[in-house]
């Protein structure tokens, strides 16, 4: 125990704890409806001017049209003929079809001529295809190249090290691991967003505090908590850019931004406000994010979670304690995966009660991650590959079910309401548990 204590006490030295400035109140201000009005008039006007630069962008490509593009992935879909799906410095997805046979060119950037026919300007903000195209290799460096090769040569099979290139840098995902992902429900853990940031942050912050609080103590005069914030944004934004702007992590970037705004003024916001702006500048730099699934269901995941602070978050903190603490946890982690479901269902209808794995693993992922970051430096990246391979082997029984449309209009009603009412959010529940066991009848029926 003296040990214990010993190193507790060397840590608390280490990180400050406890002498950390913190502003206790935050000013509760009533701000103008005037401010909020113009601010929403700056961002939509943004907004406006993404989508006519979109549109120009449109009518050159229906008349043929040459642009630079990123590679995001291709793979062989006839004998002698590869699928290529390009984005290009707007952030368009266009797919094209080449013949031959291709080398690994995820992540090279690209010349592309060509023209789209049959296509709409609402379809073009989603996808579309190009005709009588040409492509060509631009010289680039590819800043993911040395660290996809570190951690290729830690594995044997290319499965794991795909997953990790998938979990690290937001690569595209192989077919076999999508299909256990989908089987298993782990699609928001593989897919970068703000739960990696938060991971990530905290892993930054036990490197960096350390060394912050040796300087601290001849700057004692500067805010620790400000500063430090401030540290993380700047490593946030850089993974960001290392990352290519993916949609999920931009999102939550955004809100992490605001998030500070609002620490450093002392004001106390309503965090669905602040979900509404962060939606706002995040379309205000690509319109066509609009129809990412990814980016819509990061914001739907982080809407419920602030439901669930806003009405079971305030009662479990009344009652704080390392048992009410795990219960919280795990609740929580329940509700998400149970209110998500007829929102993810209604682009993905595939179904296996093999998804409630999600709720453990999401709970030990905050160590898994870290645990794998630490590993692929120390070169023992291949601590979990029999665990991943065993896992990909097993084959996967997936029902069919897509939410009908009235029935997801009826529940983001009540979703909208729950902001205000209880009731609401108890009935929106309600509806995620009828709709889990309607495809859980599907699937015994199956």
């Amino acid at each position: 125990m003296g040990f214990l204590h010993v190193l507790l006490h060397k840590i608390q030295q280490a990180y400050y704890i406890n002498i950390r400035q913190q502003k206790n109140n935050a000013f509760v201000l009533q701000i103008p409806i005037k401010h909020y009005i113009i601010l929403f008039s700056i961002l939509l006007g943004l907004c406006c001017g993404n989508l006519l630069m979109k549109y120009q962008t449109f009518l050159a490509m229906k008349k043929g049209h040459t642009f630079e593009a990123t590679i995001i992935f291709h793979y062989t879909k006839k004998e002698n003929s590869e699928r290529f799906k390009l984005q290009d410095t707007q952030g368009n997805i266009f797919y094209a079809n080449y013949r031959g046979k291709f080398k690994q060119l995820i992540g090279k950037k690209v010349r592309v001529y060509g023209k789209i026919y049959r296509c709409t300007f609402l379809q073009f903000l989603k996808s579309c295809n190009i005709y009588n195209s040409s492509l060509s290799l631009m010289p680039s460096i590819d800043k993911k190249h040395f660290l996809r090769n570190f951690i290729k040569q830690q594995h044997v099979d290319m499965l794991p090290a795909n997953l990790y290139h998938a979990l690290f840098f937001a690569d595209y995902l192989a077919k076999p691991l999508r299909q256990s992902a989908t089987a298993l429900g782990l699609a928001h853990l593989i897919a970068i967003s703000g739960f990696h940031l938060a991971v990530l942050s905290f892993m930054f912050y036990v490197l960096i505090c350390p060394f912050y609080f040796l300087l601290h103590r001849f700057f004692c005069y500067r805010n620790a908590v400000y500063d430090l914030g401030c540290l993380g944004l700047i490593f946030a934004f850089c993974y960001l850019v290392f990352i290519d702007f993916q949609p999920s992590f931009l999102r939550a970037f955004l809100m992490a931004c605001i998030a500070y705004i609002i620490l450093f003024c002392g004001l106390q916001i309503t965090n669905f406000l602040t979900l509404f702006l962060c939606v706002l500048l995040a379309l205000s730099w690509n319109v066509s994010l609009l129809f990412h699934v990814g980016f819509l269901l990061s914001v739907a995941g982080v809407f419920c979670i602030f439901l669930f602070i806003r009405h079971i978050g305030i009662m479990l903190t009344a009652y704080m304690g390392l048992k009410k603490f795990l219960f919280g946890v795990v609740l929580f982690n329940c509700i998400i995966f149970i209110q998500m479901i007829p929102i993810v269902h209604y682009f993905f209808p595939y179904f296996s009660p093999y998804q409630l794995m999600s709720i453990p693993l999401s709970i030990c992922f905050v160590l898994l991650f870290p645990i794998a970051i630490i590993a692929h430096i120390f070169h023992y990246g291949n601590l979990f590959d029999s665990i991943i391979l065993q896992v990909v082997a097993h084959d996967f029984f997936l029902s069919m079910c897509y939410t009908p449309l009235w029935f997801l209009i009826i529940y983001i009603a009540f979703c909208f309401l729950a902001i205000r009412f209880l009731w609401a959010y108890f009935v929106s529940i309600l509806c995620a548990c009828l709709f889990y066991g309607v495809n859980l009848f599907i699937y015994m029926q199956s």
